[in-house]
């Protein structure tokens, strides 16, 4: 009876061990699903968050270009832009001047240019949801301008949220020259260079100056002063090579490189070439130069190069 008893007992601890050990295996288990499950949705934000990233980062689609020169002889976008935009002011005009006749034939004309423009780009039709322009058909055929400015006012949204999105990259894209085309020929080194690698030799030999008469080296500041005001009076040679008229013709420059700017250069050459150079004033018309000249050229130009540098340079990674 003994021996039964403890047969009995040991297949008891054995069960009962057995029990324990799956409750620990289907725990263990439970907590593999939920950390996977966690992985999951956080995978899941990453790559919504990366999709966002690229729709912000990113360039307009390329299905776009077919609509813009070179694929085009003419801004075809830009052209079917203006057609929506007309009726859309129109319709606010007539809003304004109570003129409720004309508000139907403008909204009509809007839809059908809407509708339109929704096919063009694949990629952005989902931008042209048609039920905030149903709804301002509706205001509109009520007579109620109370109505009728709120739901232009949503439509007016759709426009904005796409806008804001894409029209300044639509802008640096297809509206700027590259200056990866213009070249110009250093006349110093006699060589011709891309534009980026001219400025980088005329920015050298600005910072020159200032540089040389630190360490108390005029002579040096000088030459370095000459090569500058080369430099510089070539800048135009490549300026010339985007801003052109209808017939090819340069168009006379207003800023940058006119006579108002050559002859702020001008007076930091006679303020070097003097016997005894007033630092301060060289200070001053080098920091000139540098803000008045550069420094505004900069601001209106180099935003649309970075972007489609940063395009290049992350295709891989925009795709």
């Amino acid at each position: 009876m003994k021996r039964i008893g403890l047969a009995v007992m040991g297949l008891g601890l054995l069960l009962l061990v057995g029990l324990t050990a799956c409750s620990s295996n289907q725990a263990e288990l439970d907590r593999a699903k939920a950390d996977n499950q966690a992985l999951t949705t956080a995978n899941q934000k990453l790559t919504a968050d990366n999709q966002q990233l690229k729709l912000i980062a990113g360039p307009p689609p390329a299905s776009l270009d077919k609509l813009y020169p070179p694929q085009s002889p003419a801004p075809v976008w830009l052209i079917e832009m203006f057609n929506l935009a007309g009726p859309m002011e129109g319709i606010g005009v007539d809003l304004q001047e109570q003129d409720m006749a004309n508000l139907k034939p403008n909204f009509q004309a809007f839809e059908a240019q809407y509708i339109k423009m929704s096919k063009m780009v694949p990629e952005w039709t989902s931008r042209f949801p048609m039920a905030p322009v149903t709804a301002l058909g509706t205001a509109i055929d009520s007579g109620d301008p109370s109505k009728i400015g709120p739901a232009m006012g949503a439509v007016g949204g759709v426009c904005t949220a796409c806008h804001d999105l894409y029209l300044v990259k639509v802008e640096q894209k297809y509206h700027w020259p590259s200056f990866d085309n213009v070249k110009v020929t250093d006349p110093i080194s006699k060589k011709e260079l891309a534009w980026v690698d001219y400025m980088r030799a005329m920015t050298g030999s600005y910072s020159g100056v200032s540089v040389n008469l630190q360490e108390g080296q005029l002579d040096k500041a000088r030459k370095n002063f000459d090569a500058f005001n080369l430099q510089y009076k070539t800048l135009v040679v490549g300026c010339a090579q985007c801003h052109v008229d209808a017939t090819g013709n340069p168009i006379p420059r207003k800023y940058f490189v006119d006579a108002d700017s050559q002859a702020m250069v001008d007076s930091l050459g006679k303020a070097l070439a003097a016997t005894t150079p007033d630092a301060v004033a060289i200070g001053g018309l080098n920091a000139a130069i540098g803000n008045e000249i550069c420094l505004k050229c900069h601001l209106v130009h180099l935003q649309a190069q970075s972007a489609k540098d940063t395009w290049a340079a992350n295709a891989n990674l925009l795709k």
